[in-house]
């Protein structure tokens, strides 16, 4: 679990995320009415020794977390010469290959220039570290035994920055489960903010509400429209018999739904012009998105899985890619004396 954030204006690209790492567990409610898998009389299973053999439905399941550790590296370069620069940010699975993400990303930089390989645009680059990412993820699925891939946790990155033959940053988002990379912000200004893994409230904020409750909505919305539709069914059937018409044998009216159903959820977002932010004004804004969703996570029910240090990295054009207040690692607790 984490936050990711990319920001891109006319100034410079911002990248933001957390520094907590957690480790999460398949749980399940199994008392939860429609959690057991039942016979066909209507009880639990029971083997040929007269024992219970009780099953469960995976979709009944959810992940929980069960520890968390600080101080984790989500954010890394990827690729930097004179001209070129890319940076990501990563979400989702921790490990891959048996180490972290984080080094396997620092592995394809250096694989990178041991095999004298240049760039010149950010897509490129993309690509190339999502083959090289998504071997590993797929060796490690099919170590893991899992029956699906969708069962298996996904890596997902932000993948940003200069090319130089491109004539405005880029920003694309990799989800290795899917096997999938799509450039964001390709329109007329190529600017805005996207996020990656866990960013509930800061979906809310800057567009009102989040996949959640949209979610809900249109199945509640969906439920309604059905139950409207069975009951104008019903009332027209009993309008014609009332008046004396008689239907004929095995009539089936139905009333078809044309258009899905479709609220404006788009239309309530917070009015920012990304493109003309200062780059001082992106990193602080980019500060408070992350903030805000780890601020959340700490008050929330359960341990939280967004959290610790905001990492900032800034990246423009023929400059190199910082990370700005980055710590050193410390050694504080050096015991009880103080004579030496």
């Amino acid at each position: 679990m984490t936050i990711n954030i990319a920001l891109c204006t006319y100034d410079g690209i911002v990248l933001g995320c957390d520094s907590l790492s957690s480790i999460t567990e398949y749980v399940l409610q199994p008392f939860k009415d429609g959690s057991l898998i039942l016979g066909d009389n209507g009880m639990p299973v029971v083997d040929d020794a007269g024992n219970l053999s009780l099953k469960f439905k995976f979709d009944e399941t959810r992940q929980l977390a069960t520890t968390v550790f600080g101080g984790v590296s989500k954010m890394f370069c990827l690729y930097e010469d004179d001209d070129t620069s890319v940076a990501a940010v990563t979400a989702g699975l921790a490990i891959l290959g048996g180490i972290t993400v984080a080094e396997q990303a620092k592995r394809f930089r250096r694989k990178i220039k041991a095999d004298g390989v240049a760039f010149n645009n950010v897509i490129d680059v993309a690509n190339k570290f999502k083959e090289f990412m998504y071997q590993l993820w797929s060796e490690d699925f099919k170590k893991s035994g899992t029956p699906e891939p969708q069962y298996f946790p996904t890596v997902q990155f932000i993948v940003a920055g200069y090319g130089k033959d491109e004539d405005y940053g880029k920003i694309i988002r990799i989800d290795l489960s899917e096997n999938s990379i799509v450039e964001q912000f390709d329109g007329d200004d190529h600017t805005g903010v996207c996020w990656g893994g866990t960013a509930d409230y800061v979906e809310r904020l800057l567009r009102g509400a989040d996949g959640v409750l949209k979610h809900k909505v249109n199945r509640e919305l969906i439920k309604a429209m059905k139950q409207q539709r069975e009951s104008t069914i019903a009332d027209l059937s009993k309008a014609i018999t009332d008046a004396g018409v008689v239907l004929p044998h095995g009539l089936d009216i139905q009333v078809r739904e044309e258009q899905p159903p479709t609220l404006p959820w788009d239309s309530v977002g917070a009015d920012i012009d990304y493109g003309n932010l200062s780059t001082q004004y992106a990193v602080d804004f980019v500060e408070l998105l992350v903030n805000i969703q780890s601020g959340m996570q700490r008050f929330a029910r359960g341990i939280p899985v967004v959290g610790g240090r905001t990492h900032i990295g800034v990246l423009k054009r023929g400059e190199r890619f910082e990370m700005l207040n980055e710590p050193k690692l410390q050694h504080k607790h050096t015991g009880y004396a103080d004579e030496f």
